[in-house]
């Protein structure tokens, strides 16, 4: 198995786990703390405004104003810094 489908499937036993409240609080906190810590993703503009379902100027407005995080080659935003300061009616259109 390659690694895209290998990754792909432990994530879609996640999001399956999560999605039917399987999880206990130990494996919550182990995945949580592994993706915190360890796992670096990123996203532009465009892949934020489509995952969360709003205008690029929406992503773009809150990245200037509350965003810190340098971006990488100058259009890529680590994902787990953005997730800090998504508002929470764009969680609500997922």
């Amino acid at each position: 198995m390659d690694g895209n489908k290998y990754l792909s499937e432990i994530l879609d036993f996640y999001k399956y786990k999560v999605d039917n409240n399987l999880c206990t609080p130990e494996e919550i906190e182990s995945a949580s703390r592994v993706l915190q810590e360890n796992m670096e993703m990123y996203g532009t503009i465009a892949d934020f405004a489509k995952f969360y379902g709003v205008p690029e100027v929406n992503v773009r407005v809150a990245i200037n104003s509350k965003l810190s995080a340098k971006p990488r080659r100058k259009v890529l935003y680590p994902f787990h810094k953005f997730l800090k300061i998504v508002p929470e009616k764009w969680r609500k259109n997922r």
